[in-house]
């Protein structure tokens, strides 16, 4: 897949390019930083996470398992009359039903940050670009995609160069 990284000098320089391709109609825009900054979060305009609501589904889904579980084995499988109480009791199951849900929960998020951050990479072609370890340390990155359906490889470099970076590669694609 081409792409097209640019390095910038400070975080500022890197904002206004994201916020010059976003109005030029590119949105496949990513950015590699030292360090989070408020105006590239706002330049990319990041939508909220579902991950709250996706761990809360899991949540709910663990502890109503639970539950249910529960309740088919002791209160309807293998019911036991024990000092003349129902057998299904519901105060009895909320303990486990509660831990289940956190487990649920828990494993969710973490699944899901490991799967949406892409942390689960072992390589990425951006790594092997000579400089690039600047992006952990003092420079600021930016990166297109291929799969933006604005992205022309004659086009968007020319357009990415106007902004000025102290250098833009061309990764993957061979310029005509």
């Amino acid at each position: 897949m081409a792409r097209i990284l640019a390095e910038f000098e400070t975080p500022d320089a890197l904002a206004y390019a994201i916020e010059a391709l976003r109005a030029r109609g590119y949105r496949e825009l990513d950015a590699y930083t030292p360090y989070s900054t408020e105006e590239v979060r706002e330049a990319l305009a990041w939508r909220r996470s579902r991950l709250s609501w996706f761990v809360l589904l899991a949540a709910c889904f663990g502890g109503g398992g639970a539950y249910f579980l529960q309740w088919y084995l002791v209160g309807f499988l293998y019911p036991l009359n024990v000092g003349g109480r129902p057998a299904h009791m519901p105060l009895a199951f909320v303990p486990i039903s509660f831990e289940m849900a956190v487990l649920g929960g828990a494993i969710a998020a973490f699944v899901s940050v490991l799967w949406g951050g892409r942390l689960l990479r072992w390589w990425d072609p951006v790594f092997e670009v000579g400089g690039f370890e600047s992006a952990s340390i003092d420079r600021f990155w930016l990166e297109l995609r291929a799969t933006d359906p604005r992205f022309d490889l004659i086009e968007t470099p020319r357009e990415v160069e106007e902004l000025k970076p102290l250098r833009q590669l061309l990764l993957g694609g061979v310029r005509p």
